[in-house]
């Protein structure tokens, strides 16, 4: 079928060619002139080890036969992030190596998309949470539908982001050029966003958040997203090098007690429960560098480490459990 205008659907791509690669839960289609396009196609679009092997897979066949790499889907939801069924049962049977690994593999497969030979694309609308959030910041532009509900919500079910969510979100503070000077407005930022599981209400807001840059591109016409994400991506492999990895001089425990403090009050005033402050102060340490000084330079190996010793202490609680049972259920946070 011939679509009028700027009109490019996946669904039509799959009528013309195989997948190029597919699991239970994502597949990898040719969209034209050398353009890739990632699909996550699981109940919700959740990630899993799955999504995540088949990451590295796309990475190989982009590198030896195509020029760039999209991630989107036809659906009205991108993703409602990590599939919070699969860490729920391996929490039950205590395979806590299993939990770390889930959280490593998605590590990595994030880093080896940001560092990627070629150009990469998120084209996201409706649900982008958790997980979801995080591919997105890791691809090099973002090509985002105007409705977009966008953000790291993982506080909400008694965690913190552990994909590289709380290392590329803090980043992005770091080098908003308006932001305040000195070390403590973006962390103070990011922990403010990130503590309050806040969510984007459009494309707009998202992009006044941080979660999309000034940069990335907004699409009125959904319709039209897939076609405006590959015309990004061709655009972007003209004399394309991958970014250089960041570096971080963070205050450690001296801007920590200030939070910590902040959250001691609002928990005082009864604006915060028992368990968030707990989640808050975890927050707080990875963001701050750990046991880091001003004068030290991390690297994101680094934070990245940080990220999941703190999501392997948060998931072995019970009242991270009792959370993440309560939202499988219900689809709401419980506030315990």
């Amino acid at each position: 079928m011939k679509r009028s205008g700027n009109v490019l659907l996946l669904s039509d791509c799959k009528l013309r060619t195989p997948a190029l690669l597919e699991c239970n839960s994502a597949s990898l289609w040719d969209v034209g002139d050398g353009i890739a396009c990632l699909e996550f196609h699981g109940k919700m679009n959740t990630l899993d080890l799955d999504v995540m092997a088949l990451i590295f897979q796309a990475i190989e066949k982009v590198n030896s036969d195509m020029s760039a790499l999209v991630i989107y889907n036809d659906g009205d939801q991108f993703s409602a992030g990590a599939n919070l069924n699969l860490l729920v049962q391996a929490i039950y049977q205590q395979a806590w190596s299993d939990v770390e690994s889930f959280i490593k593999q998605g590590q990595d497969a994030y880093k080896a998309l940001k560092y990627a030979t070629f150009p990469v694309v998120g084209a996201p609308s409706g649900l982008t949470l958790g997980g979801a959030c995080e591919i997105l910041l890791h691809c090099d532009a973002i090509q985002a539908h105007a409705e977009l509900y966008m953000g790291l919500v993982e506080v909400g079910v008694g965690l913190i982001p552990g994909w590289g969510g709380c290392k590329e979100y803090l980043y992005r503070w770091i080098q908003q050029s308006k932001r305040p000077g000195g070390p403590m407005p973006p962390i103070v930022k990011a922990f403010e966003i990130i503590g309050a599981a806040t969510t984007s209400k459009s494309a707009m807001e998202a992009r006044e958040l941080l979660f999309l840059a000034e940069s990335d591109g907004i699409t009125i016409n959904k319709d039209r997203l897939l076609a405006d994400a590959k015309a990004k991506a061709i655009t972007l492999c003209q004399d394309y090098l991958p970014p250089e990895p960041p570096e971080f001089q963070l205050p450690g425990a001296s801007v920590k007690a200030v939070l910590d403090l902040a959250v001691e009050n609002y928990h005082a005033q009864g604006k915060v429960s028992d368990y968030d402050v707990e989640i808050s102060q975890r927050l707080a340490y990875v963001l701050c560098g750990g046991d880091t000084d001003i004068t030290d330079k991390l690297k994101e190996d680094e934070i990245l480490a940080l990220e999941r010793d703190a999501f392997i202490a948060l998931v072995r609680q019970p009242q991270t459990v009792a959370r993440l049972e309560h939202t499988l259920k219900t689809g709401k946070p419980l506030r315990n």
